[in-house]
């Protein structure tokens, strides 16, 4: 009978890979330790071996947890953890802290003579009867000035005094004239002075405390100066211009392509709407309603600081 002879490399059963065979022992059938572990525990996934062994890990601990459990020494509740002193409800924490810093007091005053706080060497206060002129009920309080019973009855007070007295701030209408200040008026005087006033950028109607403010948020006032600013620098003639009066005016469309505008749309998008001076400020031109116009940001981009005249219009795409 001929001898078998021995393959000097084999091919792993699960991944593939080549391996060189040794002279002598058993032939491998993995290329590792590793392959043969993986196997192994996808066999044990399958067939469902691995989820009985996790049950019955599960069972056992719980079964051993229940066994070890002892009541709570404040309420009576089985803790299983054995390294829990309480069950751990607020009461219990509350009442096993106390125990253990009047043990802690107990031992400290057997060492030195005294507590380590002196506020446990102290006597009672003296105690005074009040009525709270808050809720009307009787209280015992330590400080004779005392008006009220609890430091809820206090924050109520003063709850309602600040709504008595701000009451009328809430109260304001429309102002005929947008870009003027209308003055609330209030029955008694306050400690702060409020107005309303319309934002002549965005049309939006907002309550303040200061009358020099003109726009209802820092960045609608950045846009104001920030045309202001180019329109002083080339000594142009400046009006007030409301960017939602021109952008109505020309029914949010492109006056140099006539498509439609995002109006949701900011720079730099190609369709956010700009404002557009029909005559550049560069050429002469003033920053006031009669020059200026809706314009998409790359419509205004592509024209620049010349003048977009003899009807020619700009095809974008979308």
């Amino acid at each position: 009978m001929p001898e078998a002879t021995r393959p000097t490399s084999i091919t792993c059963a699960r991944c593939g890979v080549q391996k060189k065979v040794g002279r002598s022992g058993p032939i491998p059938t993995y290329c590792s330790a590793v392959c043969r572990n993986a196997l192994s525990n996808e066999r044990a996934r399958t067939d469902g071996r691995y989820e009985q062994r996790l049950a019955r890990e599960r069972q056992q601990a719980a079964a051993q947890r229940e066994n070890s459990a002892r009541p709570c020494p404040y309420c009576g509740s089985p803790m299983t953890n054995p390294r829990r002193v309480q069950c751990g409800a607020p009461e219990c924490k509350r009442q096993s802290t106390n125990d253990r810093m009047r043990e802690y007091q107990r031992q400290y005053r057997e060492k030195h003579g005294h507590f380590q706080s002196r506020l446990y060497d102290r006597g009672r206060k003296k105690q005074y009867t009040i009525t709270c002129i808050q809720c009307g009920r009787e209280a015992t309080v330590t400080k004779a000035t005392s008006r009220f019973c609890s430091t809820e009855c206090w924050y109520e007070a003063k709850r309602l005094a600040t709504a008595q007295a701000h009451a009328q701030l809430v109260l304001w209408r429309r102002n005929r004239y947008p870009l003027r200040i209308q003055v609330i008026r209030v029955r008694r005087p306050l400690r702060r002075r409020w107005y309303s006033a319309c934002c002549p950028m965005c049309e939006t109607w907002f309550l303040t405390d200061n009358p020099r403010d003109q726009n209802c948020s820092p960045r609608c006032g950045r846009k104001a100066s920030k045309d202001k600013e180019r329109a002083r620098k080339r000594e142009a003639f400046v009006a007030p211009v409301s960017r939602m009066r021109i952008f109505e005016r020309d029914r949010w469309t492109c006056q140099l392509c006539d498509k439609r505008v995002k109006r949701n749309a900011v720079v730099p998008d190609p369709l956010a709407p700009v404002l557009d001076h029909v005559l550049p400020l560069a050429q002469g031109g003033t920053h006031e309603p009669a020059n200026v116009q809706l314009a998409h940001y790359l419509c205004n981009s592509l024209k620049s600081d010349g003048v977009w005249g003899d009807g020619e219009q700009l095809a974008l795409i979308g």
